[in-house]
C-alpha cells in the first residue's frame, strides 16, 4: 500500500518536471520568437517615416531606429540557438526557415545602416528590404504598401 501513494507521487513528480522541461526549453523559446516577429512588424509601422525617408529626420531619431532595427536583427539570429533542433521546430510550430530568418535579419541590418544617408536609389532599396523582412517573417504586406514593380 504504501507502494502505490509512493509511485503514485513519483510518477507524478516526474511528469510535472517533464512538463517543465518542454515548456522551458521549446515552448517558451518559440513563443519569443513569435513576440519577436510581432516587434519587427510593429517596428516597421511605427519606423515607417524614418525608413522611407532617410536622412530626413533628427540625428537622434535615426540613430533610436537604426538601434531598433539592429537589436532586432540580433534577437532573430539569438532565436537561432535558443530554439532546439530549429529546422525541425520551425515546420512544426510554422516558423520561419532558417534561410528566410537569415534573408530577414540581413535585410533588418540593411535597414539599420540605410536610415542616415539619402539618394535615388535608397528609397527602393529600403521598400525592398522592407518587403523582403515581411515576406521571410510572414508579415502580412499590401500589394498597395509593396514598392512599384512597374517603376523605373
Amino acid at each position: 500500500m504504501d507502494f502505490t501513494v509512493f509511485f503514485t507521487v513519483l510518477s507524478g513528480v516526474i511528469t510535472f518536471v517533464i512538463g517543465q522541461l518542454i515548456v522551458k526549453l521549446l515552448l517558451d523559446p518559440v513563443q519569443d520568437m513569435k513576440k519577436t516577429i510581432g516587434q519587427v512588424s510593429h517596428t516597421l509601422v511605427e519606423r515607417a517615416n524614418v525608413i522611407s525617408n532617410p536622412g530626413v529626420p533628427t540625428k537622434e531619431i535615426m540613430v533610436d531606429t537604426s538601434d531598433s532595427l539592429r537589436r532586432l536583427s540580433s534577437q532573430l539570429h539569438a532565436h537561432l540557438y535558443l530554439i532546439p533542433s530549429y529546422d525541425k521546430t520551425s515546420k512544426i510550430f510554422h516558423l520561419p526557415s532558417k534561410e528566410k530568418l537569415l534573408v530577414a535579419s540581413s535585410a533588418l541590418i540593411g535597414l539599420s545602416n540605410s536610415v542616415y544617408r539619402a539618394n535615388d536609389k535608397v528609397y527602393e532599396a529600403n521598400a525592398k528590404r522592407v518587403e523582403q523582412v515581411c515576406d521571410s517573417l510572414g508579415i502580412y504586406l499590401t500589394e498597395g504598401s509593396r514598392w512599384p514593380k512597374d517603376r523605373k
